[in-house]
């Protein structure tokens, strides 16, 4: 069984009719870019394709933006501009999706009657 889930990345900066404009969290950079210190949450930019986004959360301006887990696991292109300054380079999304699965709790184990120590005769004073 796939559990379905989205990926919060960021503040949603701007929707058009086929893009969402997201100001990255600092976690999300360090996905895209393994080994890069990057310590600004806000200052990067990705653009995205609207279809990535949550339809359970759709993107709302001012607000976290959610995608797809299953649709970042396709590995799509996106751009990125790193530093905020109108650079933007293509990036692939997949690193975002990877390593995402959730740990479902163990489950406690059951004690019956065979697991308790045998109780001891209480002395009397």
């Amino acid at each position: 069984m796939q559990l379905m889930f989205d990926i919060a990345v960021g503040k949603c900066e701007a929707i058009d009719q086929s893009s969402v404009t997201v100001r990255l969290d600092s976690a999300i950079v360090s996905r895209l870019i393994p080994g890069r210190a990057w310590s600004r949450s806000g200052t990067s930019i990705l653009k995205i394709s609207l279809r990535l986004c949550s339809e359970r959360r759709p993107p709302k301006v001012g607000s976290e933006t959610f995608l797809q887990r299953e649709a970042l696991l396709r590995n799509p292109l996106a751009s990125l501009d790193l530093l905020g300054d109108g650079e933007f380079t293509p990036v692939r999304l997949r690193a975002l999706g990877t390593d995402t699965d959730p740990q479902l709790p163990e489950a406690a184990p059951v004690r019956g009657k065979a697991d308790r120590a045998p109780s001891r005769p209480r002395k009397d004073s």
